[in-house]
């Protein structure tokens, strides 16, 4: 069951990949289909099940697109 639960604001996400490269759960991947409002692929939360809402995704964000919440 998941720990935790990732949002990402498609609005405010650029593609950059610091979510993807710094998750040590790597319960984030970069899309290969699904871009962003400026045209750049876009990180998906695809393992839920592996997140433990530890929100390094959230601080390494440089465009405050990432919100993480803990699942009870």
């Amino acid at each position: 069951m998941a720990k935790g639960s990732v949002i990402i604001n498609e609005d405010f996400c650029l593609g950059c990949g610091y979510c993807v490269e710094f998750c040590k759960k790597k319960s984030l991947t970069m899309s290969q289909d699904n871009y962003t409002s400026q045209g750049l692929l876009q990180a998906n939360f695809s393992e839920p099940e592996s997140c433990n809402a530890c929100g390094l995704c959230v601080i390494m964000c440089p465009h405050f697109a990432i919100e993480v919440y803990k699942v009870i």
